[in-house]
């Protein structure tokens, strides 16, 4: 949940073809002696609606007007819901309810924020306050809080993700091991309520502070957590929000360190979520037109690499993420992801997003006996000739070209080309 922090910075794309073996020589590398390859443990990813997940300030203001499958509330934590012992205000989480199933999408629950009463160490503080980081919770305080939300919203919430961003400064300030305690008596709570909801790991930022994505998920994994859990998940960000973003290939490297961990613990059939990510601030990436790119190339990196879900952050945040405004509506993000839907649907993923060379990268998709191609180019618009087979291409902006020409110029935006 991205509200008044740093987007810790990400790792630097690595060769994604090449098996890597990072050393932890500090607490923000990967555990010993895991190997790294991006094309690993990957099975073929179908298309779903569920994949296209968002991130909404207002569901009854200001709901999305592009297709999505899954969203995710804003401000609806334990501390906010449960302001003293016994005593829940259910009311905004209760519109989140009835809009997601208004609108036929599921609904998905992020645990955060401690209430200080309900603290083992009330007196703590971090930079967002007593609230923000104090934990771990008195376990019986914890466990009647997850049966009354898991009661009343049985059916109507589909997944409960165990806390946000516990490596990172402000949210968590226990160990891994508590955090696994908490997960099993949440995990034993919610199926015995509602069998049907998923429980989701923690979600740890990319790479985070003071411990990484991945280390922390080792850690995690290592004191149990993987028992807990019908889910991963993590939050894939592009750089700090105090300086402009980095690409969004870097994703790619994100997700392979994280299926070397699950590999390492025996999990990789696990699903994949990215439940909080996106370019970040607005004013680390203000272009209107990079910005529909960039959105367009982080789902469909994910889509292509593994990723069952990914929820984007935010549809109508003024300032993080920014894909509609009340006084100029969808914004061209905005209607790329509009796009990069109807490219998706019925799709199965069939090779990863990747280089082709320096500069232009492709992925496959097969819709039936269909065959396509996404590419696109890092380094400004580049002449692309190896066009045997393609018959069309189709732009961005949903504009179809028959191909003729003998070379094409692939740009920052991503074509969508049939193969056969």
């Amino acid at each position: 949940m991205r509200l008044h922090k740093l987007t810790p910075y990400i790792l630097p794309l690595g060769c994604l073809v090449l098996v890597l073996e990072i050393i932890a020589l500090s607490a923000g590398k990967l555990a010993p002696s895991i190997p790294v390859d991006a094309s690993s443990n990957l099975q073929p990813t179908v298309f779903t609606p569920k994949f296209m997940g968002m991130h909404v300030l207002s569901p009854s203001r200001h709901w999305p007007t592009v297709p999505i499958g899954s969203i995710r509330p804003a401000g609806i934590s334990w501390a906010a819901v449960e302001t003293s012992k016994g005593k829940y205000d259910w009311r905004a989480l209760d519109s989140w309810a009835t809009a997601a199933q208004s609108h036929s999408v599921e609904l998905d629950y992020l645990f955060l924020n401690t209430p200080q009463w309900a603290s083992t160490r009330p007196n703590e503080s971090c930079n967002r306050g007593p609230v923000g980081c104090a934990a771990p919770p008195n376990p019986a305080d914890w466990e009647e809080f997850v049966t009354a939300l898991v009661s009343r919203y049985k059916g109507r919430i589909s997944s409960y993700e165990l806390w946000n961003e516990p490596n990172a400064t402000g949210y968590w300030s226990g160990t891994p091991a508590q955090m696994v305690d908490m997960a099993s008596s949440a995990y034993r709570i919610i199926k015995s309520i509602d069998p049907h909801a998923l429980v989701v790991t923690p979600s740890s930022a990319s790479p985070g502070s003071p411990l990484s994505h991945d280390v922390w998920l080792d850690q995690y994994l290592t004191a149990g957590g993987g028992k807990y859990a019908d889910v991963i998940a993590w939050h894939g960000y592009s750089g700090r929000n105090d300086r402009p973003a980095l690409p969004p290939e870097d994703l790619a490297q994100q997700i392979a360190v994280i299926h070397a961990v699950l590999a390492k613990h025996n999990l990789s059939k696990l699903p994949l979520w990215n439940t909080e990510g996106g370019w970040g601030r607005d004013t680390q990436l203000p272009d209107l037109d990079q910005q529909a790119a960039f959105l367009a190339r982080w789902y469909l990196i994910q889509f292509t690499n593994g990723v069952s879900r990914a929820y984007w952050y935010q549809w109508d945040n003024a300032i993080w993420g920014t894909l509609w405004r009340e006084d100029s509506g969808v914004s061209p993000a905005g209607n790329s992801l509009q796009q990069v839907y109807d490219w998706l649907q019925d799709t199965t993923a069939s090779s990863p997003c990747q280089p082709q060379n320096s500069s232009i990268w492709s992925c496959d998709l097969v819709k039936g006996n269909a065959h396509y191609r996404v590419m696109w180019s890092t380094a400004g618009p580049t002449s692309y000739s190896d066009l045997q087979g393609f018959t069309s291409s189709t732009d961005l902006d949903g504009t179809r070209h028959a191909i003729s020409a003998k070379s094409v110029t692939i740009g920052s935006r991503p074509t969508f080309f049939r193969v056969n």
